[in-house]
This record gives C-alpha cells, structure tokens and sequence, in this order.
C-alpha cells in the first residue's frame, strides 16, 4: 500500500509529544520533511524521526517536497497565511487548534481546502479520549435522556507547559498567540462540551479578564440553537491543575476528566441515570463497569436494577495516536474529520464573540457579521 507522505511544520513541543511519535507509529504514513525557523531545531527533529528533508520555510516544504498531508504546529497567528499555501499544494492538513486568530481567517481556511478538495482537521484532542468517546456514545444512545446543560472547565497555570515542556515562548506574545487562557485550553473546552451537547451554539456572552498582558481567566455562557446552554471556565493562574466535563440530561447526569483527576473527580469517567434497566438492557460500556456492591447478584435479582453512580476507567490509550489513526483513516477511505474545519471555525467564533460582547455588554448573536480581532492581539499587531 502507498505510505501517505506527511510533513511536518514546526518542530515544537506539540510536534514533539504528538506528531512525531504518532506518524512513526503507523505504517501507513511516512515523514518525508519536517520545517521550522530554527535551523538546528528542524534539522535535529529530521536527524531523530528520519525525514528526508528539513527546511526553514514553510513554501520549501511544499515546492521542494512531495506531500500528501501537512501539520501545521506552528504558532497561532501562522496557521493562517500556512493553511492557504497548504491548502494551495493541494496536501491534507491537520492543523493545531486553535485553526486561526480571527473568524474570518478560519472561514477563510475552511473555503481553501473545500475547493481545494482536502481534508481539514483541527488538533483537538480531547475528542479521542476514551472517556469522551464513551460519554458521546451514552448521551446518543439516550442514558442520561436529553440534554439540557453542560460545562467544560480547565484551570491550569501556565508554567507547567511553558516552563516544563514548550521549546518557545511565543504562548506568551499577543501578536503570535492572539489569545492566551480562551484561545489555548478554552479551544478544547469549548469544542468538547459544544460536540457533547450535540448543538451549535447559537449566542454566547463572557468576561475575559486579564493580570498579564494576555486574557487569563475566562467565563462563557452559551445558548445552543435547539434551546439548551452550557458554560465554559478556564484559567492560568491556577496552580493545580482541575479539568472536568459534564453534561446534564433529563435522565441523568455524565462527567469526564482526563487532563488531571481529584478528590472530587477521581474518575475519568462517572455516569448515573435515573431511567430504570434490567441487567441485559444496560449499554455495554455501563456493564463492564458495574460492578456489585452488595453481592454478585444484585443485578440479577432487582427489577429494575439499582440506580446508581457508576464509575468508569477506560484503558490509558494516546489520544493523539487515536487521532492520527482517525486521520488516516479519513484520507484513505475519504471520511469527514471528527474535527472538521467548520468545527474549528465555530469554536473561534465562540471565542471571537465572547470578546465583543465585553464591548457590547450583552449577548452576540452567531456567527458574526463581521471579523473580530481578540484585543491583545489588535493591539500587539498596531505596533
């Protein structure tokens, strides 16, 4: 079988943790050229994950290479004008979240690789966890009933990634990361509780407040198209880290972690449902994790069974090596993404939207009418 050609641009901690060890790990992709701007940096990643060719910009790779798929993992505010030459070449992208800087920029990202004919996937992870994977099957197969409300949370300082594992600081610069706390770990969360809920959303409101010169605390309210809202809450100053997901149902109630677990979500994944099951009804991923309480038969005797928390511990799999066999898998048998492009572009005109409306004092109607700048960036970029 014909190996899909990938390559890589930036050769940052992201490239490092996910990408490289993920298209080394698979025989059907092969890294045929890796770019950065750091020359000993490009050429080191080349030398340890054995591309042919490395390169200092990002137009060699796509001239002096032939690729079949591109990552693009290079700072936020890059991805843009790098996606259209990708888009261009005529390669897949896979492109680190968040897609772009503006709204327009990822709409812009989207409509290239639709006429183009690519694939266009957005790096948020979280979907592949198992966890997550598990609560969307439950909520789609009705165990919690309709959803009504949900939250995504994560708080987390930033030193435990810029001091312990980014090659760059550029997270710290407005006009190279346009954002910080909303754009950075708000990109997952929102995408996350948006795919789980099951609705776009169709207004949002927030407050971003800043003590650096980015935003570093942040609350979303989002109302969904079909009437139900969620809330998003990130942080970068917090100095444990606390990362939990729930949505609440008619029926019940589903909350995941994965990026770190406590006392209080000492679970990757618990569920309780209020509707009432024989043994044998029960989903499959609800039965391998019940176990007795009581005695090994209590199931069997009650009629219905007990209602009860049930606490669930999928197998500790990569998530990026999930999502680069999902990406594969879309290029070969011509699947769409999970993480579409449009998803991406959503998920930025929640963030877009939250920083009008600290302009407008109100809710924003989407998707915008017009392009949004987030301030610090519009700023850093006036110099």
């Amino acid at each position: 079988m014909k190996k899909i050609k990938v390559g890589i641009i930036g050769c940052g901690s992201i490239a490092d943790i996910a990408h490289f060890p993920s298209i080394d790990k698979y025989p059907e992709t092969e890294l045929v050229a890796v770019c950065d701007t750091d020359k000993k940096r490009a050429m080191q990643a080349a030398m340890k994950w054995n591309a042919k060719k490395y390169f200092t910009s990002y137009t060699e790779i796509f001239d002096k290479s032939d690729l079949d798929a591109v990552v693009i993992a290079t700072p936020n505010a890059l991805h843009y004008e790098q996606a259209l030459a990708a888009a261009e070449a005529g390669v897949h992208l896979l492109i680190e979240k968040p897609l772009a800087v503006t709204n327009k920029q990822a709409w812009d990202i989207v409509e290239s690789c639709k006429k183009a004919k690519v694939k266009l996937m957005v790096g948020c992870d979280r979907r592949f966890w198992l966890q997550n994977e598990y609560a969307k099957q439950l909520i789609g197969e009705g165990y919690i009933g309709k959803p009504v409300m949900g939250y995504a949370s994560q708080y987390q300082h930033f030193f435990y990634y810029q001091d312990q594992l980014a090659k760059t600081d550029f997270r710290l610069k407005p006009e190279l990361a346009g954002a910080a706390a909303i754009i950075d770990m708000g990109a997952h969360a929102i995408d996350l509780i948006i795919w789980l809920m099951g609705s776009e959303v169709k207004r949002v409101t927030g407050i971003p407040e800043s003590y650096t010169p980015l935003d570093d605390a942040v609350w979303i309210l989002m109302e969904h198209k079909n009437g139900m809202t969620s809330c998003v809450t990130v942080n970068r100053f917090s100095p444990v880290v606390t990362q939990t997901t729930g949505v609440y149902g008619t029926d019940g109630t589903i909350m995941t972690s994965s990026d770190a677990t406590n006392p209080f979500q000492a679970s990757p994944l618990a569920v309780y449902t209020n509707k009432d099951y024989e043994e044998d009804e029960l989903p499959d991923i609800i039965k391998k994790y019940r176990y007795p309480e009581i005695w090994w038969a209590e199931d069997r005797v009650k009629h219905p069974i007990d209602k009860r928390w049930v606490s669930v511990y999928p197998p500790r799999e990569s998530n990026y090596e999930r999502m680069w066999k999902h990406f594969i898998e879309c290029i070969i048998e011509d699947k769409q993404p999970r993480v579409s492009g449009e998803d991406g572009a959503k998920a930025l005109e929640v963030m877009c939207g939250t920083f009008q409306s600290m302009e407008t004092n109100g809710w924003v109607d989407l998707p915008l009418k017009n392009e949004v700048l987030m301030p610090h960036y519009a700023k850093a970029i006036k110099k």
